[in-house]
């Protein structure tokens, strides 16, 4: 929850493990159910799942809330979503516009519906930052793109080596960074299960000079390597935010993405990265399936990935390896919207902020008079 919580907190944060109850009921997956901590605590920040508290808390979520996926009945869907009407639910925080609008769309019908909204405030991710001006770039130089997603296929793993093998046969001077722990098949709900169908795409790795496998590295590597890089990547299929796109902001570099779910909220085509937009129905792309094994999906994830890679090298050679003065204007507009919307110290005060008022609103017997004076 790094990126959701205070990074520093005049406040002693207590962290607990939290048990995934799904692994016992998927309908569960929304309740929050933690770990006992022997120390005494005010407020709890959770996480995509509501508590069974009498303590004021606040949750952030990031897409559907409750989480009860499966739940036939809705017995537990209205258990949970009935807590965040009550008065110790002080805040309800969407990590973007995009988990708001799926909150309500997903709540819709639902009597407490309106009230409930009234709590909701966007709040986007906070990262550090890292960088206090822009880089640049000039045509002596490799362009070095950085691929993070331990979610191959879905974060557009296949799309970053089919560019780096356009860009080599082109004579491109581009060099492709992977970072991941190659999570692909049937363990994704977007891919095609049948595994067999990537290897061609996977020989890519170790056969072609101008890709780099990294595998599975810590955050600390993924932030020098970031820093080191003129673009962060990632053309995903689906993603409901996408945290490597921001980490880059905070080192200045900017991120070369699709137009999915909250992704066009802070990536803006020439502003500070560019987006390859995909055919969208409420946010999402049209295309997408779970797990579908006929020949038809692998045809439409195939032609998909070569669109993509083709569209990349067509701007990049256009925007960049013919005007590289571009890049510094991307890399500064990368650094200011990591200072405007995602800055930690900025974000972490006013969640500590929140943390306060949540307990002193829990406190007061009046908690009409002390709501309107709190909230504006």
């Amino acid at each position: 929850m790094d990126f959701n919580s205070p990074r520093v907190s005049r406040h002693e944060i207590i962290k607990t493990k939290f048990f995934p109850l799904r692994k016992i009921y998927q309908p569960l997956d929304g309740l929050g159910f933690w770990l006992p901590v022997n120390q005494t605590y005010d407020v709890i920040h959770t996480f995509n799942r509501i508590p069974l508290t009498n303590k004021p808390w606040i949750v952030t979520f990031e897409s559907a809330l409750p989480r009860t996926y499966g739940d036939s009945t809705g017995q537990i869907t209205n258990l949970l979503r009935t807590r965040l009407a009550l008065d110790n639910c002080y805040k309800i925080i969407a990590m973007s516009d995009y988990a708001k609008l799926r909150f309500i769309e997903y709540n819709k019908g639902w009597n407490l519906l309106e009230q409930v909204t009234k709590k909701i405030e966007v709040i986007h991710p906070n990262v550090p930052i890292q960088a206090s001006r822009a880089k640049t770039y000039d045509k002596t130089q490799a362009l070095q793109i950085l691929f993070v997603g331990n979610d191959f296929v879905r974060k557009g793993g296949l799309v970053a080596l089919r560019l780096a093998k356009k860009a080599k046969a082109a004579g491109i001077p581009l060099v492709m960074h992977i970072v991941s722990k190659m999570n692909y098949g049937k363990s994704v709900y977007t891919d095609h299960p049948n595994e067999k169908l990537y290897e061609d795409d996977l020989k890519l790795l170790t056969s072609l000079d101008n890709v780099v496998f990294h595998g599975k590295q810590p955050n600390n590597v993924v932030m020098r390597l970031m820093a080191e890089s003129h673009f962060s990547m990632l053309m995903t299929l689906h993603d409901t935010y996408g945290y490597s796109v921001i980490e880059g902001f905070s080192v200045g570099t900017p991120a070369i993405t699709t137009n999915v779910c909250a992704i066009p909220e802070f990536v803006h085509h020439k502003k500070n990265g560019y987006v390859i937009p995909l055919e969208l129905k409420q946010r999402s792309w049209t295309n997408l399936r779970h797990q579908d094994s006929s020949d038809e999906y692998w045809k439409i994830l195939d032609d998909t990935c070569e669109d993509l890679a083709e569209r990349i090298l067509e701007i990049l050679v256009r925007e960049i390896f013919e005007q590289p003065a571009n890049y510094e204007l991307l890399s500064a507009g990368a650094l200011k919207r990591a200072n405007i919307a995602h800055n930690s110290e900025t974000i972490g005060s006013y969640l500590d902020n929140l943390y306060e008022q949540a307990l002193n609103f829990e406190k007061c017997e009046d908690k009409r008079t002390l709501l309107s004076r709190i909230r504006p």
